[in-house]
């Protein structure tokens, strides 16, 4: 028996508001102003795999202080992109009965996600679920290089709950969350609330694949 389940928070637990195409505009940028040269950027534009790279590259090409610097535009921009209307978030239908199933068993809540930490809180607030979760993750409580899908960024959940990785079940929408927990060795779940088809995961291998966080309860219901 699972006791947390940790979701992902934007397109498993809310419906986002962020547009993530401009949000990958707008990291390239920065990389770009900060001297990362273009044709180490990612060529099928993944965000974090643009980042990975960048910071490889300033590591060896640049002088001390880079890093803080880069972090905290890169932190400035995403922000920039997130609050613009995170007060339209709402929740994934569902999603308050599946926490409150998962309370009536005793098993606890939490969240991991790449966004900020004002965002998170402001979406949680917009969507009416704050205040139900015991511990949130976001990408600016650490260095972003130590950010999901780094598997560190879940482990330290693991450590704040006070439990071990097979104790807990992450969910998300995106092969972002399936790599973070396959390299915290946790059990998967794939909505398909995010821009991942049926198919999509299925060449993934994710533990479950379900529709969405609605059909969590009975998921959990059917492995106890």
């Amino acid at each position: 028996m699972f006791k947390a389940v940790i979701f992902d928070l934007d397109n498993t637990l809310i419906k986002s508001t962020i547009d993530f195409r401009a949000m990958n505009r707008a990291v390239a940028d920065a990389l770009l102003e900060n001297g990362l040269p273009e044709d180490i950027l990612d060529s099928k534009g993944r965000v974090n795999e643009s980042i990975v790279r960048a910071y490889a590259y300033f590591k060896t090409h640049n002088q001390d202080g880079w890093a803080e610097k880069l972090e905290a535009d890169l932190n400035r921009v995403s922000a920039e992109v997130e609050m613009a209307r995170v007060d339209e978030s709402r929740p994934m239908p569902g999603a308050f009965e599946t926490l409150e199933h998962l309370k009536g068993r005793g098993i606890r809540a939490a969240i991991l996600t790449r966004g900020s930490r004002v965002y998170t809180i402001r979406a949680l607030r917009a969507a009416g679920m704050e205040g139900r979760f015991q511990t949130i993750v976001c990408r600016d409580d650490h260095p972003l290089s130590e950010a999901k899908p780094n598997p560190l960024a879940l482990r330290r959940v693991f450590v704040q709950l006070g439990l071990s990785s097979s104790q807990c079940l992450f969910i998300g929408d995106h092969e972002t969350d399936l790599l973070c927990a396959k390299g915290a060795e946790t059990p998967f779940a794939a909505v398909l609330t995010g821009a991942y088809g049926y198919d999509s995961w299925k060449g993934l291998f994710p533990e479950v694949i379900i529709e969405s966080v609605a059909d969590l309860p009975a998921v959990l219901e059917g492995m106890l």
